[in-house]
């Protein structure tokens, strides 16, 4: 091969190839040109997908209604003297929890001759019941056994419950189980036609609150998970 090579070369007088001479001219013209532009294509596509992902990302933090709840602490003359947000554990005092437990069963239980109020008592137990829950299924199933807005002709013969929360206190150590003692007046007329005590066992848990509606209702997020009651003594019932 060596010695072909020579000879050729000794035939053509060492004369250059035209063809590798105007590649390489055609190399030197055009490709560092051909080479930029390669790399503006690809650097346009990176900032595309960066574009597109940004996009997406503030779409997304867009579309998560965040609502953070603050309490405030006010004196005797109503003058706020501390602002924290209810985030930051306030959910964790006992005071608030049992404030929280006590509403959830006075509205509950409570039954009113007007339809709309009883309705906004209905709405509020669904506030503190966490979705999906036993809790939830043993409301609407009691519902649906002792029809609110019926309640064996309460809203004809004028007949409401009263409810009076006896107490609620902490059961073991971990704080998310709790009993309740309430009694049950009802009245027929402003007569007292029956008197009922009774008991539950609520567990709950605690979890910040996003949508606007739920804080306007049930701000510091305790939601409950599971509710066990029964009836205790039943005296002058008609």
């Amino acid at each position: 091969m060596f010695g072909r090579k020579k000879a050729s070369e000794a035939e053509t007088g060492g004369a250059e190839n035209p063809y590798l001479s105007a590649r390489a001219e055609y190399g030197d013209r055009y490709g560092a040109a051909v080479n930029e532009a390669a790399r503006w294509r690809q650097i346009s596509f990176l900032l595309l997908m960066l574009s597109l992902a940004f996009g997406a990302m503030m779409v997304w933090m867009a579309s998560q209604n965040k609502v953070v709840p603050y309490v405030v602490q006010v004196d005797k003359q109503g003058y706020a003297v501390a602002v924290k947000s209810a985030e930051q554990g306030a959910a964790a005092d006992n005071r608030v929890i049992i404030a929280a437990l006590g509403r959830f069963i006075s509205n509950f239980k409570t039954r009113l001759v007007d339809v709309y109020a009883q309705r906004a008592l209905v709405n509020e137990v669904y506030a503190y019941l966490a979705n999906d829950s036993s809790a939830e299924s043993v409301v609407s199933h009691y519902y649906r056994e002792n029809n609110p807005f019926e309640n064996n002709g309460n809203s004809r013969d004028g007949t409401t419950t009263q409810v009076q929360v006896a107490s609620v206190l902490p059961i073991g150590d971990g704080g998310l189980s709790w009993q309740v003692l309430w009694t049950e007046t009802r009245l027929r007329n402003g007569e007292i036609r029956g008197v009922t005590e009774w008991r539950a066992i609520l567990t709950i848990a605690i979890s910040p609150v996003r949508d606007l509606a739920d804080v306007l209702v049930n701000p510091l997020g305790i939601y409950i998970t599971e509710l066990n009651m029964a009836q205790d003594v039943v005296r002058d019932e008609d």
